[in-house]
């Protein structure tokens, strides 16, 4: 519990209900989804807004289960909300999806703070606090990324995981309609200072029958890092394969500017936190339509 029961009542409802907005017009790619999303759900609540003020009330009354799964309908309902105006077109109705995507994002680091898992609540305050770019001029996203700096402000110090643990690592990056693109980091037995990264990068959409699907691209290799950096060459092995990336790669300019090439760098920026980069080209990776590796990744542990 993060003891601030008065500011969750009040930021649960910082994003209005716009219950009209929710109305989606039949045949709708949104609405088949949000039936998707209410289908077969023993859940007290059926919009965003409604999720969200009973999600903080639970986590209020230490219903930390109860929570989880309220947090979860208001950021699918969220998420409903933004498809439903990306059809419509409407850049007012997208920056409100926008903010109430983002307080879910809050809420859901509150749920794992509640529970001691602060890696996981900072993966989603930082997240959250990051979406500020998507709209900068729009005053009620503003609201939101403020009040997400200053839950990761409350436990920025707490627990904080340096470097790369012997046990391993897993680091991930939120994308939208609950997926994560994700990078796994385990020592190999014998080797010492290598480790085997498995990676599962995805671009999440939503079928015109209203289910989630997802794109997705992989990467299996075994790397080390060289001041805080591996890169991986991913174009030169076949799909699938693992790829043997421990010696040092350092000619960048081989792959810049080449549409054949792919090359994956992987860089320690800061503690719990993976930045990737592509050189190359996106296209030469092998992975599948609009999937990219890049961006930055937060240590995140558990499912």
């Amino acid at each position: 519990m993060l003891g601030k029961p008065l500011v969750f009542a009040a930021i649960a409802v910082l994003v209005p209900s716009f219950a009209a907005a929710q109305a989606f017009d039949t045949g709708s790619r949104a609405e088949a989804y949000r039936r998707y999303v209410l289908a077969g759900k023993d859940v007290q609540c059926r919009t965003n807004a409604s999720c969200a003020a009973l999600g903080v009330a639970a986590l209020d009354a230490g219903r930390i289960k109860d929570a989880q799964t309220l947090v979860d309908m208001e950021s699918m309902l969220a998420d409903a909300a933004t498809l439903q105006a990306e059809e419509e077109n409407s850049p007012k109705a997208l920056n409100s999806a926008h903010a109430r995507a983002t307080m879910a994002l809050i809420h859901e680091g509150d749920v794992q703070a509640g529970l001691g898992a602060f890696s996981n609540a900072r993966a989603y305050y930082r997240t959250a606090a990051s979406r500020g770019k998507d709209a900068p001029d729009d005053p009620m996203l503003s609201r939101v990324v403020e009040v997400a700096q200053q839950r990761l402000s409350g436990i920025a110090d707490k627990q904080v995981v340096q470097g790369l643990p012997a046990s391993g690592v897993s680091f991930a990056r939120y994308l939208s309609l609950g997926a994560w693109s994700t990078v796994t980091l385990a020592p190999v037995k014998g080797r010492h200072g290598v480790y085997r990264l498995e990676a599962r990068f995805v671009y999440p959409g939503v079928s015109n029958e209203g289910q989630p699907v997802v794109n997705t691209g992989t990467v299996v290799a075994n790397v080390r890092f060289f001041g805080a950096i591996a890169r991986v060459v991913v174009s030169e092995e076949p799909v699938g394969a693992t790829i043997e990336a421990t010696a040092k790669a350092g000619n960048l300019g081989a792959y810049d500017g080449h549409g054949d090439k792919c090359l994956l760098e992987f860089r320690l920026t800061a503690p719990e936190t993976l930045d990737i980069a592509t050189h190359g080209a996106v296209a030469a990776c092998g992975f599948g339509p609009n999937v990219a590796a890049d961006g930055r990744y937060y240590l995140k542990t558990g499912s």
